[in-house]
């Protein structure tokens, strides 16, 4: 990928002055400036605390929605494309596809949907298990040329040989009830939008403390941030397994771009900005698999990171001035720098800390400590009331995920400066790492794959 300077502008700016600035307060010993810009001064706490505020509301405003009838879906409608990207995907593919082809999408007894499993530049047998389910299944196979890299271009070439004019994509860890696509069309076609984002569901939640702090995160934060911004009018945004989307729009935004590293994130960005609109179908769920491993989670969790950055720095210009309401307008900013914000914040917090520590004389500029008191209570009643909702009263269960998230959180402060590193060595020199988020069980390179 060629280097885009234009695009990272806004964020490599940011990121140069703040280091220009920690730079020049450590040489002439003045930090006061520099806090009056960073830390603990009234305009950023407010903007910490709005970010905090408006996600606490938003969170109790999903869990207090009533969850959607499952109503019995009509018969099947338009040709289905389901699209699955799968690179070393041996351990688990085999029983996506199974899942998949199970699926009561038919027309007098004839399958209205295709599954195309776009076989990534894989070095396990991911290929051969496709060869020999192919043979028995409703399965078709294409192989990304030399060079491809990334799911978004395995989107693309898959795509083109797709024949609905829906596209459904599903990660190749992906378990689907018979109904999902039946469910997925009906949100669709009853709602006016141009694409859906189902529920997504963790199969291995229980199998150590990651898996269940993950199973955490979908369960309290992302579902019902998800039914927020629908109720609300925000960014509803796509998630990368279990969507649907109409071709035509999908080809209107310029199809899936292969120099992101969230395609979903900025592909939803797109959509939205183009007026196109995204629904949350909750009554369709797709189960997926948690990672856990501490190790490929925290790679998991950079490149999210850095792929929130540069939708960011792509789409800042468009999000400010585009023709989207105020409420989707801010939802989108926060939705891609909040943990940025936060984080940074924190991080900057500590420096100072060690600083005053060390004896050195810093100017503490504060929110009247009765405000941010209350503020904070405020903020942490919602998020309690909106857990106690979700776990139905359980207070137990209620402290036990705040002791995991509360541990959990601390991964932000590793995670968010070697993303920003990475973010900034992209921009400069158009080198990036993309790293696919491990399913299964680790195979180890063959001898002559090495």
């Amino acid at each position: 990928m060629r280097p885009r300077p234009t695009n990272r502008l806004v964020l490599s700016t940011l990121a140069a002055l703040w280091l220009g600035a920690v730079i020049h307060s450590l040489h002439y010993r003045d930090f006061s400036w520099l806090q009056v810009l960073f830390v603990d001064i009234a305009w950023v706490q407010a903007l910490v605390l709005g970010v905090g505020a408006l996600g606490a509301f938003m969170v109790l405003v999903g869990a207090l929605t009533p969850a959607r009838r499952r109503a019995l879906p009509p018969p099947a409608g338009p040709f289905v494309s389901v699209i699955v990207p799968a690179k070393n995907e041996e351990a688990v593919i085999e029983a996506t596809v199974r899942s998949l082809c199970g699926m009561d999408y038919q027309d007098a007894g004839v399958p209205r949907y295709e599954i195309i499993v776009v076989d990534d530049g894989s070095i396990d047998r991911t290929g051969e298990i496709l060869k020999s389910l192919s043979v028995a299944l409703p399965v078709k196979m294409v192989r990304t040329p030399p060079g491809s890299i990334g799911k978004a271009a395995a989107l693309n070439l898959g795509t083109t040989r797709a024949r609905g004019d829906l596209i459904a994509v599903c990660d190749a860890d992906a378990r689907v009830a018979p109904d999902f696509l039946l469910r997925m069309v009906a949100a669709l076609a009853g709602s006016g939008a141009d694409g859906v984002q189902s529920q997504r569901r963790l199969y291995n939640a229980g199998q150590n403390l990651l898996t269940r702090i993950q199973d955490d995160e979908y369960r309290l934060f992302y579902h019902p941030l998800q039914r927020a911004r629908q109720v609300l009018g925000g960014m509803v945004s796509f998630s990368g397994n279990g969507l649907l989307l109409r071709r035509d729009a999908l080809h209107e935004v310029g199809g899936w771009n292969e120099d992101a590293l969230t395609e979903d994130i900025d592909l939803s960005l797109r959509f939205h900005l183009a007026g196109y609109q995204i629904r949350y179908c909750e009554e369709a769920v797709v189960w997926e698999e948690a990672v856990p491993r501490l190790r490929d989670l925290m790679r998991q969790r950079i490149r999210w990171f850095e792929g929130a950055m540069r939708c960011l720095g792509d789409h800042l210009p468009a999000i400010l001035f585009g023709r989207v309401t105020p409420f989707k307008r801010v939802d989108m900013v926060i939705f891609l720098s909040g943990g940025l914000l936060v984080t940074l914040s924190l991080l900057t917090t500590y420096v100072f800390g060690m600083i005053d520590v060390a004896g050195a004389i810093v100017l503490y500029v504060q929110l009247p400590r009765r405000l941010t008191t209350w503020t904070s209570g405020l903020l942490t009643a919602g998020v309690l009331l909106a857990m106690l909702v979700e776990l139905r009263g359980r207070v137990w269960a209620v402290a036990s995920v705040l002791v995991r998230s509360g541990l959990f959180s601390l991964h932000r402060l590793i995670v968010v400066p070697l993303a920003i590193h990475r973010y900034l060595r992209s921009a400069i020199t158009g080198h990036t790492v993309w790293e696919k988020t491990t399913h299964g069980i680790p195979v180890p390179p063959r001898e002559h794959d090495l």
